[in-house]
């Protein structure tokens, strides 16, 4: 009798079938396991697939033995393997077209509550910016929150570390495969998350730190998040994948507003432009507020468009 979760690998397996292709067979045949039952034809007509992708998916159907074996070496890794269809699977991304099919943890942190808050930037951050990450996730954990980051160099690791600091909750979503950290400078840094809140993938088979499963794993991220936070970034930097995703998913996106002119104040400003909530590094506070009391967004934004107008009506 096969599971659910070996017919969720099997589809993860499948060279060229991301997660919303998953979807869609999903959407078409209604399961997981129906996607298997199905003829060649009937994949293959469906947008954006084809006879080849078709076969490589009912190909794999002979080797459930191995996903059985895979499953099993996982679990013997103290890695959780999730599907979609698992009451373990974190509610927050069941909603999202290309929600991942599967999701491994490692980790203490085994219930994913909703108070979750990305903090993101870039991996060459200021001191100004290395500051404020540290104080303002030592601050949302002391409120209660749970501070999620992709692990990377740079504000990521400051976000962690700032989380740990505050004794809270830290979420780490990588790139790659558990097996091994990228960057390897931060593998203690990952083993005291491991200790106090947990790591995500969506690799359950060995996966290199490519630039498109860096980006890809920022969807997670921000899926996993009531809000992103943007610290320091560059207008072309990974940051800005994340705050995209995040406002396509509905969630909120804060930002720094930075009074200096530098680069790495670029990306917050087009995002305070395009209708990010921005704050001062001294309004901390103010961030929590919101975070908090989400009806209090639309106030504390309509007075700070007030106090544009009212910069604007001086200047003149």
């Amino acid at each position: 009798m096969k599971t659910p979760l070996e017919y969720w690998l099997a589809l993860a397996s499948v060279e060229g079938l991301g997660s919303v292709r998953i979807r869609r067979l999903i959407a078409r045949f209604g399961s997981a396991q129906a996607i298997f039952e199905a003829e060649l034809p009937e994949i293959a007509r469906l947008p954006s697939f084809n006879p080849v992708l078709a076969s490589r998916i009912l190909t794999v159907a002979g080797n459930f033995a191995t996903f059985r074996a895979k499953l099993d070496a996982l679990k013997s890794q103290e890695v959780r393997v999730m599907c979609p269809e698992d009451d373990t699977y974190p509610s927050q991304l069941q909603g999202l077209l290309d929600a991942p099919g599967i999701l491994c943890s490692v980790g203490t942190l085994t219930d994913i509550g909703d108070r979750c808050v990305a903090i993101v930037g870039t991996q060459e951050p200021t001191a100004e910016g290395m500051q404020l990450t540290l104080t303002l996730a030592t601050q949302l954990t002391l409120a209660g929150f749970t501070v999620v980051s992709g692990l990377a160099a740079g504000i990521d690791a400051y976000a962690h570390a700032g989380a740990l600091a505050g004794m809270g909750k830290t979420v780490g979503v990588v790139g790659t495969d558990l097996s091994a950290i990228y960057p390897p400078r931060n593998n203690s840094l990952a083993t005291k998350i491991y200790e106090h809140g947990c790591l995500f993938s969506e690799h359950p088979f060995p996966t290199t730190p490519s630039p498109g499963n860096l980006i890809q794993r920022n969807r997670i991220i921000s899926g996993l998040s009531m809000a992103t936070i943007v610290i320091e970034a560059s207008k072309t930097g990974g940051a800005m994948h994340t705050a995209r995703y995040a406002e396509r998913q509905g969630r909120k996106v804060l930002t720094c507003r930075w009074e200096t002119q530098h680069t790495l104040s670029e990306g917050p400003r087009e995002l305070i432009r395009t209708g990010a909530f921005g704050f001062t590094p001294t309004e901390i506070d103010k961030v929590i507020d919101v975070l908090t009391h989400p009806e209090r967004l639309e106030t504390y934004s309509s007075s700070a468009a007030t106090e544009q107008i009212g910069l604007f009506e001086d200047s003149g």
